[in-house]
């Protein structure tokens, strides 16, 4: 049975969240990359593109940190996490800076890697409300 995470339990999710704000600020591709499972199947789903592979979502996010196209979400919640054994589910609702009432869904899925916790699936997506 999966349980929901509190206090600091989610110190390490936490931190995933944090480094991905970051990597997307910075347009650090390896670094966004290194949050990825090391193998060739890591998913992306969600705002304008669906992607099933490791170097698809390489090019996807050398194009969008080449591109103006910017869409920046305030971190102002704590996610919610569900923990099941070596896999959790982290999921985020955001406001979108600048965007009055506009709101990113972010639904992560990890697995934990000796001792790391790796994203095997993201979907983001615009909330309807």
């Amino acid at each position: 049975m999966s349980v929901k995470l509190s206090g600091d339990s989610l110190t390490p999710f936490l931190h995933i969240v944090k480094q991905y704000n970051h990597y997307i600020q910075t347009k650090d591709l390896r670094g966004i990359m290194s949050l990825f499972v090391k193998d060739d199947e890591p998913h992306s789903f969600g705002l304008h593109v669906n992607l099933n592979e490791r170097e698809a979502l390489r090019q996807r996010l050398t194009d969008y940190f080449n591109a103006s196209e910017s869409c920046t979400a305030a971190l102002e919640a704590e996610p919610v996490v569900y923990h099941y054994g070596e896999a959790a589910c982290l999921c985020m609702m955001l406001p979108v800076k600048g965007a009055e009432g506009a709101h990113i869904r972010v639904t992560i899925f990890l697995e934990n890697h000796s001792g790391h916790w790796l994203i095997r699936h993201q979907h983001i997506s615009q909330s309807p409300v």
